[in-house]
């Protein structure tokens, strides 16, 4: 063979593996405990065709990583390059085989909503910006869904590229909300049922988004929590939640909104929710923004950094399945680290080594 069909299929070989799926192999959460239910089957317009996403089937460790770097005044860095970063696993180099910047990868997105009691007085305000942020975040080879969450977590709105379904979901939820069928909302679809106590289940919105909707996502994943961080009745833990985004690989944006006059309420004072939601959000590589009831400028920021991903993959240097959670470190590299002094990636910190199957 020629060298310079060599080269040829080298690329493209390697063009295919920038998009395969962000699933890590072997980090998985096992299926759901029978009498949770099956996972609902994504429609056939939540399913992107296998023509648009190609897909390689490989027995090695591929560790992916969606990240983003924060430098000056808040600011993203968005044109950086493959050699600019190096990357450790429990402190040992890694060599980078894949490298690609927001624009090249699809992108799936849930939007979860607290729609419980206390979150009277912002959801308005959740629903008047959603409609811009959806049509200027979702392109025609993205998706998106929408969750409301309460006594249990209703999905409102399937997987779709299209930004006015979005809209009418979110537009449509109303507190106490999740019974879904009872208000016309289009293409609705119920998690497994968590039983009924307590009147917000936020660990087990996010377990079921993350597990259910985009643990078999190709591309970027992140969910957008809105919530005031109060936690009552979830069948899953912060702990269960936080292992389901770090096996699917997606990021967490916490926006805390609440309404000062409910109860005096604020962040910060339901117990241990709103502590447990930022560190989760700090370990999948996202944020947590205290926004109160000004929702605007906390959905600009998401989009901002939303607009200024890398994505990267390497393959582990330790190939055996020990079970053990392998910590990841991206740092920048050469001349970028001197150009760039202070500058934070924001990534997950790491993934469990689980055979795949498990």
């Amino acid at each position: 063979m020629k060298p310079s069909i060599l080269r040829i299929i080298l690329c493209s070989a390697l063009f295919a593996v920038a998009a395969v799926a962000q699933e890590l192999p072997g980090a998985r959460i096992a299926p759901i405990t029978p009498g949770r239910g099956a996972p609902p089957a994504a429609p056939a317009a939540g399913r992107r065709a296998a023509a648009q996403i190609p897909t390689i089937v490989a027995n090695t460790n591929l560790v992916n990583m969606v990240f983003s770097v924060e430098g000056k005044h808040h600011a993203f860095l968005s044109h950086l390059q493959r050699g600019d970063f190096r990357v450790l696993e429990d402190g040992r180099p890694q060599r980078i085989r894949f490298f690609s910047v927001e624009d090249q990868l699809p992108l799936t997105l849930g939007l979860l909503l607290d729609t419980s009691p206390s979150q009277a007085g912002v959801l308005s305000e959740e629903q008047a910006i959603s409609d811009a942020f959806f049509r200027q975040v979702i392109t025609p080879k993205d998706l998106a869904f929408v969750v409301g969450f309460d006594v249990s977590a209703m999905l409102l709105q399937d997987l779709t590229s299209s930004p006015a379904l979005l809209s009418h979901a979110v537009n449509h939820a109303h507190i106490g909300g999740t019974d879904a069928s009872s208000i016309g909302i289009l293409n609705p679809g119920p998690f497994p049922n968590q039983g009924a106590q307590g009147a917000t289940h936020l660990w087990d919105a996010i377990y079921l988004a993350c597990h259910d909707e985009l643990a078999h996502q190709v591309g970027r994943k992140a969910i957008i929590v809105v919530t005031d961080g109060g936690e009552q009745g979830s069948t899953y833990t912060h702990t269960d939640a936080l292992r389901a985004a770090l096996d699917s690989n997606t990021v967490v944006f916490a926006v805390i909104a609440y309404d000062r006059h409910f109860n005096g309420y604020g962040f910060g004072g339901m117990g241990p929710g709103p502590g447990q939601l930022r560190q989760i959000a700090k370990e999948t590589g996202g944020r947590t923004i205290n926004a109160g009831r000004n929702l605007q400028p906390a959905f600009a920021q998401i989009e901002q950094e939303l607009r200024s991903q890398y994505t990267l993959g390497y393959q582990s240097d330790r190939r055996r399945f020990d079970g053990k959670f392998r910590r990841v470190q991206i740092e920048l590299a050469g001349a970028a680290k001197k150009q760039h002094p202070g500058a934070k990636v924001r990534a997950r910190s790491g993934y469990f080594a689980v055979p795949p199957g498990n």
